[in-house]
């Protein structure tokens, strides 16, 4: 294993620490509303439901069977109700929370076109939002270290990265791991542009923390 491929796997070994825990406190609460809302329908799918919920509430839960049981859960939801859990076109870059929203904005005295999002991200890695081809990295005052994916008509512009491990020419899939933010402050800065235009990223996906 080379070093930025140890580099790579160190923070996203470090993510997935922080993510167990976080997890498992949310599965618990997404069983107790599953029993919830199964309760109130009277049918074999519902009473599935209840069961599954009840014998991992009252066990002592490995973030493992959670994890398997939770997409065994949803998998049966998305073939019982056809609106839950199609797959989205795009996918958030992290998470976190925007600190800046897209358009105009006011810094001090001076007023100025936000032309993307500001995301202050719980992680150091980021993801890719789509599938595409790097076509360009680089780096200015704006954007600090930054990497371009094409993605058919749009281009992605992910700024203040400060270590990318991709390269220009590389094919990317949507969920790839491209780059890292700095430790301390995890600003990641997203713009997306379509014939010629921006358009607001946060359109496009959902941002958790």
């Amino acid at each position: 294993m080379n070093k930025l491929n140890k580099k790579k796997f160190s923070i996203k070994r470090k993510d997935f620490f922080n993510k167990k825990l976080a997890f498992q406190v949310s599965f618990s609460i997404v069983l107790v509303a599953c029993v919830i809302a199964a309760k109130e329908f009277d049918s074999s799918f519902s009473k599935q439901i209840i069961g599954v919920a009840e014998e991992k509430l009252d066990n002592n839960l490995s973030f493992s069977s959670v994890k398997e049981n939770f997409f065994n859960l949803t998998e049966n939801l998305r073939s019982n109700i056809p609106l839950i859990g199609k797959e989205a076109h795009y996918a958030s870059p992290v998470n976190g929370s925007i600190s800046q929203d897209y358009g105009l904005a006011k810094s001090g005295d001076t007023s100025y076109y936000n032309h993307g999002i500001d995301i202050i991200s719980n992680t150091q890695s980021v993801k890719s939002i789509c599938d595409g081809k790097v076509v360009f990295i680089g780096s200015n005052d704006k954007l600090s270290n930054y990497v371009v994916i094409e993605n058919e008509d749009k281009q992605i512009i992910y700024g203040k990265i400060t270590e990318s491990f991709v390269k220009k020419g590389d094919n990317i899939s949507k969920g790839d791991v491209i780059g890292s933010l700095n430790d301390d402050e995890k600003l990641l800065h997203l713009e997306v542009w379509e014939n010629g235009e921006s358009i607001n990223p946060s359109k496009l996906f959902e941002i958790k923390d």
